[in-house]
């Protein structure tokens, strides 16, 4: 009896079958699961929450990142619509959705709300002065109306974050390098 169970598991070793695999598996999952589970589930609940207050205090901790980041990118989009050439670059942001944060504070209201503030002007803007750049292969023959419009917005946002402690721009002689 002993040689003949010895011999049906030699075999059942060598060529599972696919149901033998699954409970092995199966077994397998729940030792380590009755093993370690608990550390494992604590671990990651305990990561999870640490990660989201790290990043919560990151975002909101005082400084202006979010905000810097948009002042930048409304920046470029408003050298961009200066400088167009065609209707790609003129609309290559919709500003009719706007630049809003998730959070405005006490510390972030001025920024944020200048930056509502030319978002929403961006879009009249662009709105007005948007059959001047229509054509698919044409120049845009952007007005100096227009021109003047999109300083006047450069100038409000630069105004409202002077105080944010940005680098100035490096003047001709600093641009050379190093030599």
């Amino acid at each position: 009896m002993r040689n003949l169970l010895l011999k049906n598991f030699y075999k059942l070793k060598r060529n599972p079958s696919n149901v033998q695999v699954l409970l092995l598996t199966i077994i397998v999952i729940l030792i380590i699961y009755i093993l370690f589970g608990n550390q494992i589930i604590s671990t990651a609940k305990n990561n999870l929450e640490t990660t989201l207050k790290n990043r919560n205090e990151r975002e909101f901790s005082g400084d202006i990142d979010v905000e810097a980041w948009q002042y930048s990118w409304i920046r470029t989009g408003i050298i961009n619509m200066k400088n167009a050439q065609g209707p790609a670059q003129w609309r290559a942001i919709n500003w009719e959705k706007g630049c809003f944060s998730r959070r405005i504070t006490k510390w972030n209201e001025i920024y944020q709300n200048t930056i509502q503030e030319s978002c929403e002007k961006l879009d009249i803007i662009q709105k007005d002065y948007d059959n001047y750049c229509l054509g698919i292969n044409e120049n845009c023959e952007i007005p100096v109306e227009a021109i003047k419009e999109l300083s006047e917005v450069m100038s409000n946002l630069e105004n409202a974050f002077s105080n944010a402690g940005f680098v100035l721009p490096y003047n001709e002689l600093e641009e050379t390098g190093i030599e």
